[in-house]
């Protein structure tokens, strides 16, 4: 197939797409597999070199000429492509930036989603559907109250009807994330914050326990399944990460610390999350924790170093604020955080929790740093 010789019948990429998923629909109308629509994009006088193929990797990577054609064949200009697939902004490590055109299919480096099909309406085909990075806030779609999840061949999501307290976080998160570039480095401490509180396995906690029956409810799972995903503790994650990131409270806390110390401004700090999470015994359980751990654990806490910092340096834009010390961080596998939570088996609470494919998606990391291409 000469698929170059005239452009590809036009289906726009959506907003933040996988490549390969695009590709996929554009396949769709064609009746052909996407391994074959790509050799034929790609196909003219120099060698094709394609690595993978769609079954090995759901995402698509391509080199400078390999964009080039592309776009030609598509007709729709590099400079937007690159703009909505994020995965064409740059040449993946692994590919040989040459004169040839090279692809390679592997697994994204990033968290991924399905969109709402209600959304994305005529871009969803059944067995083809729309692939998106979530990006810092992009997992729930508040119109139609669901929290997206991660599957490869159909719509799946969790309705939220029954959980309004993350619809109201995932507004607050929303508008932290344009308020904010660095939002979702301030996220991802917040959510260490909170994992520190979740490890503690407290008899005192009853909000998550009524939000794990209501998650466990509207998936069909055992509530084991369901207690380490993301949702479960995203309210308090966002409040966390709003009080830190808002510059009146940080201006405040680094005042109090140089009239009465640093215990004082840990001591305010620990009052209004409490107050910010909806658990009056919180501030002094935790001003009680501090007192009584061992000297070390103080080296590693993510909100001790925090307040460390902002209390110590002279300027922050530079101090590496937000950063977790690597022990303290929520680990980002889903299996990695079963062992912690529950005394199940790892193994049967993570296939569980697959079926109702709640070990991928969105969760509270860091924004990417450049660094080695992930591997296929």
């Amino acid at each position: 197939m000469q698929a170059s010789a005239s452009p590809l019948v036009r289906i726009p990429p959506v907003a933040r797409e996988l490549t390969g998923s695009w590709f996929r629909r554009m396949a769709a109308p064609y009746g052909l597999p996407a391994q074959d629509l790509l050799r034929g994009v790609l196909s003219g006088t120099h060698r094709v070199q394609v690595t993978g193929t769609p079954g090995s990797g759901l995402e698509l990577f391509l080199n400078t000429p390999a964009r080039t054609a592309l776009a030609h064949s598509t007709g729709l200009p590099l400079p937007r492509l690159t703009r909505l697939l994020p995965a064409l902004a740059a040449p993946h490590g692994r590919l040989a930036d040459d004169e040839n055109p090279r692809a390679a299919w592997y697994m994204p480096g990033e968290a991924w989603v399905g969109t709402c099909p209600a959304c994305t309406g005529r871009a969803w085909r059944p067995g083809q559907p729309v692939l998106v990075y979530p990006g810092t806030a992009g997992h729930v779609c508040r119109r139609h109250r669901r929290w997206l999840l991660a599957h490869p061949g159909r719509p799946a999501s969790i309705p939220l009807e029954t959980l309004p307290e993350v619809l109201t976080a995932h507004r607050h998160h929303s508008a932290l994330a344009r308020a904010r570039p660095d939002a979702a480095d301030v996220v991802a401490l917040a959510a260490a914050v909170v994992w520190s509180w979740q490890v503690q396995g407290w008899r005192s906690e009853t909000v998550w326990q009524n939000r794990v029956r209501r998650l466990a409810a509207v998936t069909g799972s055992m509530p084991a399944a369901v207690m380490p995903h993301a949702l479960v503790s995203y309210p308090e994650t966002i409040a966390v990460a709003r009080l830190l990131g808002a510059p009146r409270w940080q201006q405040r806390l680094r005042e109090t610390a140089a009239a009465q110390g640093a215990g004082a401004a840990m001591e305010l700090l620990l009052g209004e999350i409490s107050r910010r999470a909806g658990r009056p015994w919180l501030a002094d359980w935790l001003i009680a924790y501090t007192r009584t751990r061992p000297r070390t654990a103080a080296q590693t806490d993510p909100l001790d170093r925090w307040l460390h910092r902002l209390t110590t340096a002279d300027r922050l834009e530079s101090n590496g604020l937000w950063t977790v010390h690597r022990a303290a961080v929520r680990p980002t596998e889903y299996s990695d955080r079963i062992g912690f939570l529950t005394d199940r088996r790892p193994r049967s609470i993570c296939e569980e929790a697959g079926a109702a494919f709640l070990t991928g998606g969105w969760e509270p990391v860091p924004s990417p740093r450049p660094g080695p291409a992930p591997c296929p």
